[in-house]
């Protein structure tokens, strides 16, 4: 799948789930069929990916993971257990993900094209946040001067899905869900109460959106390195299909949600562990 946008090298952003009515009375796909989804569009792989960025954790309240020890690493590993997420996942799409999304979703990914995408985003996925940081920078750096043409249909490519203004919603929802959680944990004192805290966060909305943006392309041009510009046009094109659209509207959301129950989750897990954080 296209790349979900990031905050940090860790933390991927939450889209409430709200399917209208009219996408829960659709007929949705059986079990097996989305799991075959999930292996074709490589959404299984976005999700188990998920465990690594969880070391970030801690960073959300203001300490770092090396503060809680190996216990943090074992916390994360449970939380975050892949089998788990992708029963979960399913769980979500069975409910809601109609054939028809499924079926296109299917249709391009398992095309020649979709596979080759497939491939190098499933391996960037694997690879560490700091490489595809640094990897990223550079290449924007010599596209800006050597090939503009690429670096802006990489940025096309990145806001194919449209989701930049659910994005920022989801850093906000995200983070509010964790450190509500840390705090009734007792893991960190809040000195402001839910409804502060979401005016604070909206406030950083400006900065939040350069982010988003910025860290959507440095991972399109890390991951689509090998990916000539012709496929890229291609691709943005494909994406920008309105039932594409409605496709990543479902995988965002299913993709986000099981990122702020894990979170909430391992907060509620850390009352067992310190230090205690002020925020």
């Amino acid at each position: 799948m296209a790349f979900l946008r990031k905050i940090t090298t860790a933390l991927l952003p939450l889209v409430v789930l709200t399917w209208g009515a009219a996408g829960a009375a659709a007929h949705a796909a059986d079990r097996t069929q989305l799991r075959e989804f999930l292996e074709v569009t490589g959404f299984d792989v976005a999700i188990t990916s998920m465990q690594q960025g969880a070391m970030a954790g801690p960073a959300l309240a203001g300490a770092a993971p090396d503060e809680f020890g190996s216990d943090w690493t074992r916390l994360a590993e449970v939380m975050f257990d892949p089998d788990n997420m992708i029963d979960r996942a399913l769980d979500m799409m069975e409910a809601v993900m109609p054939d028809e999304l499924v079926e296109h979703g299917i249709d391009f990914y398992g095309s020649e094209l979709g596979k080759r995408l497939v491939a190098v985003e499933n391996m960037s996925h694997m690879e560490e946040s700091e490489v595809k940081v640094e990897g990223g920078d550079a290449l924007i750096a010599m596209l800006a001067a050597d090939d503009p043409g690429r670096l802006k249909q990489l940025s096309a490519l990145s806001l194919a899905t449209g989701s930049t203004d659910s994005s920022i919603r989801a850093i906000i929802e995200v983070q509010v869900r964790y450190l509500m959680a840390a705090s009734h944990a007792g893991i960190i004192r809040l000195r402001v109460d839910e409804t502060d805290l979401r005016l604070m966060l909206q406030s950083q909305i400006d900065p939040m959106r350069a982010e988003v943006e910025k860290g959507a392309v440095r991972s399109a041009a890390w991951a689509y390195r090998d990916i000539p510009t012709e496929d890229l046009k291609a691709y943005t094109e494909a994406l920008e299909d309105p039932t594409m659209r409605e496709v990543y509207q479902v995988l965002n959301a299913v993709q986000f949600e099981l990122m702020a129950e894990c979170y909430e989750r391992l907060a509620a897990a850390l009352s067992d562990l310190h230090p205690q954080q002020d925020i």
